[in-house]
């Protein structure tokens, strides 16, 4: 404990971020090892002029102190002074920082802050930089790479001919992550509300996508395996929760030759996920049978769980369990859209969900349905997989029921906003079927005659991976203005805030540099409106021709039925809401007295309010 303390308090940020990640609790032999090696690699790799570290330790027996003391030299370019050397860093720091922008954020490197000031040469003469990006899941990382070594070569034949040097060193650019935070989290505040609602296990985890089906025996599993595979092969730290409790698929899925759950001790009951391949896995199928839980244990019973029970186990599923840094934790939902999916989208901050279908069109009716409820609850369907869609004969692609959902959203996808581009199918593959028998998914496997199947995940994975990656940067409505009333003044439409008062009534403000507005909002107008775009769910009166301040009519308004005692109802009460909490970038969380919640864009109030959107 001593060693830690002290160790935290001198040592430079990237060692004692190796010791966070890998230090054994049990032994402090184990620390000492650590921290040397994270020591020489810090120096190695960001050239310090010096560093010396010296630590009295005792090994895990106690015996007698010993002294660690590392010093190293740091390498420069054949020729340059140190004073020159300085000079070069500021200025690859400066050009590089200022004129570089990243293509998926659309800001500049020094603006992102993922700029390393400090430079390192190697032997061989080759300068070494640093990016610190929040996410190796970058979907132009290689393009971004080449870039910085482009410009960072120029000022360097720049700097080398002012300074009288014929050599001209090569560039060599690196990539690490940062610690994960959630993509919500703009400050301390937030992140302590963001702790303390999902609790200290889901704390730094950036990311949670759900991957659905409206119908089971679609191959929904399988998808969300290999797309956690694919996606840890991209650089991620990556999670894998098989949240169907009521037929865990994991273990069958993906047999890790550890399959103990252990406790963590980050608090009462929570575990560790089981490590396997680079990705977190967790399942009711790893779980003791003494647990107690109906369905626990591979090889169990038949789960019979009532959907309150099953909301309890997902919970625990999900909060209890210690994930630690992942850049996104992929949840395999149950089939349908039952208790467990609005559970999990109504009690966690979904970045986005993946569908999973076939061509038939029951089975697409049954698609549409998924994307429709994931949207209502301002959750995106970042991508579907169309499985089973086709198969490969001679080298010829033959679809024999239809080309399904790819046909659909060229013909109208005018409320589905999916791009026909995200759509990823899936051969009928043997290969498929003999890798989930055996336990080693083709994302790990990677045989020869899977080029078709493997090509369909490294899709799908570059897409989740995109729409993850822009999502913090997306200017969204930041840029965008709304006018109410007179229109005489705008207001920037983030500066919105919706609030609740004691008798359950509305109020929206809004703010600009010349002043401030608040307004009432008709909870029944909220009610009625798409939670993501504002538009009316149900047709406003034909005799107001503006959507954005119509009211609905009273025939309509919006009812919860309670039923007697004899089953048929006899009460009628009017829906009010109970509960608003702000959602950071997206907008308002609003919990209404019949148990839904949905978030509502800044967009969607602001159009309940009767205001008018510019831009």
């Amino acid at each position: 404990t001593f060693f830690l303390s002290f160790a935290m308090r001198v040592l430079p940020m990237p060692i004692r971020a190796s010791i966070q990640r890998l230090h054994c609790s049990s032994s402090y032999k184990c620390t000492r090892l650590l921290t040397h090696h994270a020591s020489r690699s810090y120096h190695n790799y960001l050239g310090k002029s010096t560093l010396t570290t010296s630590l009295k330790l005792r090994d895990a027996s106690h015996r007698s102190p010993r002294l660690l003391t590392t010093t190293r030299q740091m390498h420069k370019i054949s020729g340059a002074s140190t004073r020159q050397m300085a000079d070069l860093e500021d200025r690859i720091y400066k050009v590089v920082g200022t004129s570089v922008e990243d293509p998926e954020a659309k800001l500049s490197l020094k603006t992102l802050g993922w700029m390393n000031r400090r430079i390192a040469i190697s032997k061989d003469n080759t300068i070494q930089l640093l990016l610190r990006l929040p996410t190796l899941l970058h979907p132009s990382l290689n393009q971004l790479k080449d870039r910085i070594k482009e410009i960072t070569e120029n000022e360097v034949q720049v700097w080398a001919k002012e300074i009288g040097i014929d050599s001209s060193p090569s560039v060599n650019i690196e990539a690490v992550a940062s610690k994960p935070v959630s993509w919500l989290v703009k400050d301390e505040e937030d992140q302590k509300e963001h702790e303390s609602r999902l609790g200290p296990g889901l704390a730094n985890v950036a990311h949670i996508i759900g991957v659905y089906s409206c119908k089971g025996g679609v191959g929904k599993s399988t998808v969300a395996v290999n797309l956690a595979y694919e996606l840890a092969q991209m650089g991620g730290r990556v999670g894998l929760l098989d949240l169907d409790v009521y037929g865990p698929s994991l273990p069958v899925l993906v047999k890790p030759k550890d399959v103990a759950v252990r406790q963590s001790p980050l608090g009462a009951g929570m575990v560790y996920p089981i490590e396997h391949e680079g990705v977190k896995l967790l399942s009711l199928g790893f779980v003791s049978k003494k647990s107690g839980v109906p369905g626990s244990g591979n090889d169990s019973g038949a789960s019979v769980l009532r959907g309150p029970m099953a909301g309890k186990v997902v919970t625990q599923l999900v909060k209890g369990t210690d994930w630690g840094d992942l850049d996104v934790l992929v949840l395999d939902l149950p089939p349908g859209t039952g208790d467990v999916q609005l559970t999990v989208c109504q009690d966690l901050d979904l970045s986005g969900a993946v569908g999973v279908t076939t061509p038939s069109k029951l089975a697409l009716a049954d698609a549409r349905k998924g994307i429709e409820m994931f949207s209502k609850l301002g959750i995106p369907t970042m991508a579907m997989v169309e499985n089973m869609a086709y198969f490969d004969c001679n080298g010829h692609k033959h679809f024999p029921f239809g080309k399904g959902f790819t046909d659909f959203l060229e013909e109208d996808n005018s409320h589905m906003e999916i791009d026909p581009d995200d759509v990823c199918q899936l051969p009928i593959s043997q290969m498929a079927n003999d890798a989930n028998d055996d336990g080693v998914p083709l994302s790990i496997s990677r045989p020869e005659g899977a080029a078709n199947e493997l090509e369909a995940f490294e899709k799908l994975s570059k897409v989740v991976a995109r729409e993850l990656f822009r999502m913090p940067y997306r200017a969204g409505d930041t840029e965008v203005m709304v006018t109410f009333e007179d229109g005489s003044e705008k207001f920037e439409l983030t500066s919105i805030q919706l609030s609740l008062d004691n008798k359950g009534k509305l109020t929206v403000r809004a703010f600009s540099e010349g002043g401030a507005l608040m307004t009432a909002v008709d909870p029944d107008d909220l009610r009625k409106r798409d939670p993501k775009t504002g538009s009316f769910l149900v047709e406003p009166d034909d005799d107001n021709d503006d959507a954005g301040a119509a009211s609905p009519k009273e025939d309509e308004m919006i009812t919860v039925y309670k039923a007697g005692s004899d089953g048929s109802p006899t009460t009628t009460e009017v829906v009010t809401p109970d509960r608003v909490e702000r959602k950071a970038k997206v907008g308002y969380e609003v919990t209404w007295s019949d148990g839904s919640k949905f978030i509502y864009s800044h967009k969607a109030i602001a159009k309940a309010a009767s205001g008018t959107i510019i831009g």
